[in-house]
């Protein structure tokens, strides 16, 4: 997930990104031999505001509120296909009682994307937030038609590099 704050347009005309409160400017160019420096440069960098999330978190999902509060987000993105931004309203509407889940295909013989979501989901949490407030959501993913949202499964069938499963196949 991402949170930017901006203010008014600063000089140039471009707006002019500002810190949450209590947080300075990043660190500029730490050397790239140093992985120490990396990883702190990262963590005190303030633009975009990054939440790094663990799926199904309850500890991650009753802060991520907070987290947006004390950021000023002006805009929250949420890694979901950019297919799935029309179903945003539906799953933020307070109607909507958990679990729920989004499921979407390329085509008839396409993969099948599921997406669960519980009250204990930082991006449900995310996505709530930013409808009681009017927030804008953008789903941030690649849409499930670009060859590069097909990720091959590994051994133990969940995606390489993905804490959750991505994508299956219809039978």
């Amino acid at each position: 997930m991402t949170a930017a704050s901006r203010e008014a347009a600063g000089p140039t005309g471009a707006p002019a990104v500002t810190d949450p409160p209590g947080v300075g400017p990043a660190p500029v160019g730490p050397p790239a031999d140093d992985p120490r420096a990396v990883v702190d440069a990262l963590a005190g960098s303030a633009r975009p505001y990054l939440i790094g999330v663990r799926h199904h978190s309850p500890a991650l999902a009753s802060v991520v509120p907070a987290l947006l509060d004390a950021a000023g987000a002006e805009v929250v993105a949420v890694e979901l296909p950019a297919d799935f931004q029309h179903w945003l309203p539906y799953l933020s509407d307070p109607a909507a009682r958990a679990p729920l889940a989004v499921v979407g295909s390329h085509g008839a013989d396409g993969p099948l994307g599921f997406y669960p979501f519980a009250d204990f989901s930082p991006e449900l949490a995310a996505i709530r937030w930013a409808r009681q407030r009017g927030v804008e959501v953008i789903c941030c993913d690649l849409p499930l038609a670009d060859p590069g949202s097909r990720r091959s499964p590994g051994p133990s069938g969940r995606s390489r590099g993905s804490s959750r499963p991505r994508r299956c196949r219809s039978r």
